[in-house]
């Protein structure tokens, strides 16, 4: 990627990398304190349990409940973003969601913590349709899958800061002092950094010249036409928009499971938080080398339902026989969260890649919000589902078996999707190699 830029007149294009040096790198942070503050939660299990006295299904479902409340301003908060302010949005939002995660160092008890989690949830959901109208006003269609792709790996790169983050806070402090210091400094941090750059398209950035915002406007100018009309009713009847809600279903159910009880699955192996805290970086380290590498290659041979089963497949085998490891094989269990990890995120560019490609064109809009929504649910009942599992039989081996199947099926069920018909269009030469 060239974040270079030279003199107007020169005869190349000036400042376009200054949107991929500036802009995507904040975009990426603010995620990334989203994501530390949705996850931190799996670090304070242990602690957070004995504390206030939660079962095991109580503290799953506290967990998970976040993602019940993701769903409710995920449309309403990109229809604000697109009819008033992307930049004053989400600044409203990186308040309250700051202090809601700071508010959850201060639950006395169950409800409280239920209510919590739960508005965080609700103000986080609409965080990423903004961002993605942010991205789409910024960056062509040419352009738009490799920033994209950049967004989405705020994922690994959040859970590699968490773990250390959150497991030195723990050993100096406690739960309720990781929640304070994590919440206050991202709100900080997020309102600063995104009251400096962002800017609601190139034409309010203080620090784009005007030469530069002329040439974002020329190629922008050249996309084709959005579809004139949306149909809900058409998503609702189109069969691989309901194939690719289950898939998304089920990853999700076995990816948030197994995250948000990584920190207590390591700590039946391993002993110290800190020390659990870094090993726990090691899975997303190996997923965000994953995604690339499968990304790259979707684009390369166009097998996107392939690249989908395979690694899908190959994660959940691993996850469910995780359990025949014994607690005195600590490196492979340490390698069998990696490989399942790595596996299970690295989907996520072909899965969306083959979705384009097959969800008619005016059932685009609503289908995806449909695939990301249903996905979601996902995210609230793997946490809860672990937890009630390890409240019956005493370990977590049942729940990666669990995991482990929800896994293999989502593969199953996406990657048999078929190639369209029509020929594809090949994807235009990437800046960013």
């Amino acid at each position: 990627m060239d974040g270079s830029t030279t003199p107007a007149g020169t005869g190349r294009r000036t400042g376009l990398g200054r949107r991929w040096t500036r802009l995507i790198p904040v975009i990426l942070t603010i995620y990334i304190i989203a994501y530390i503050d949705r996850v931190n939660i799996g670090f304070a299990l242990p602690s957070l349990t004995t504390d206030l006295q939660l079962t095991g299904g109580q503290a799953g479902f506290a967990a998970g409940i976040f993602f019940i409340g993701y769903l409710f301003l995920q449309v309403p908060g990109g229809w604000l973003a697109q009819r008033w302010s992307a930049k004053r949005l989400v600044i409203i939002l990186l308040i309250c969601w700051g202090l809601l995660a700071t508010a959850t160092g201060f639950v006395q008890n169950y409800g409280q913590l239920l209510a919590i989690r739960f508005g965080l949830g609700v103000v986080e959901g609409a965080v990423q349709p903004a961002m993605m109208v942010l991205i789409s006003r910024w960056f062509p269609a040419a352009e738009r899958g490799r920033a994209f792709s950049l967004f989405i790996m705020h994922n690994p790169i959040a859970v590699i800061i968490a773990g250390p983050l959150s497991g030195l806070i723990l050993t100096t402090g406690g739960w309720r002092e990781m929640f304070w210091i994590e919440g206050i400094a991202g709100l900080l941090i997020g309102v600063t950094l995104w009251a400096w750059i962002a800017a609601d398209s190139p034409d309010s950035a203080r620090w784009l010249p005007a030469v530069e915002r002329a040439e974002i406007a020329a190629q922008r100018a050249a996309d084709p036409p959005p579809p004139t009309q949306s149909s809900g009713g058409l998503a609702l009847r189109t069969p691989i928009v309901w194939r690719l809600a289950a898939g998304s279903l089920l990853l999700w159910l076995g990816f948030y499971g197994l995250q948000l009880w990584l920190p207590t699955l390591l700590k039946q192996t391993f002993t110290g938080d800190l020390t659990i805290g870094l090993v726990s970086a090691l899975p997303p380290i190996a997923a965000a080398i994953a995604i690339w590498f499968n990304g790259r290659g979707a684009d390369r041979d166009r097998r996107h339902a392939l690249r989908v089963m395979v690694p899908l497949a190959l994660g959940g085998i691993v996850l469910a026989a995780s359990p025949l490891i014994t607690g005195e094989q600590p490196v492979l269990i340490v390698l069998a969260l990696c490989v399942a990890t790595a596996c299970q995120l690295s989907f996520f560019g072909p899965f969306w890649s083959l979705a384009a490609q097959r969800v008619p064109a005016a059932a685009i809009g609503v289908g995806f919000g449909m695939i990301n929504g249903i996905g979601n649910l996902g995210g609230a009942l793997g946490p809860y589902l672990g937890g009630a599992l390890k409240d019956r039989t005493g370990s977590l081996a049942i729940s990666a078996v669990a995991f482990g199947l929800a896994v293999i099926i989502a593969g199953v069920i996406v990657g048999t999707i078929g190639r369209p018909r029509a020929p594809e269009v090949e994807p235009a030469s990437a800046d960013i190699r």
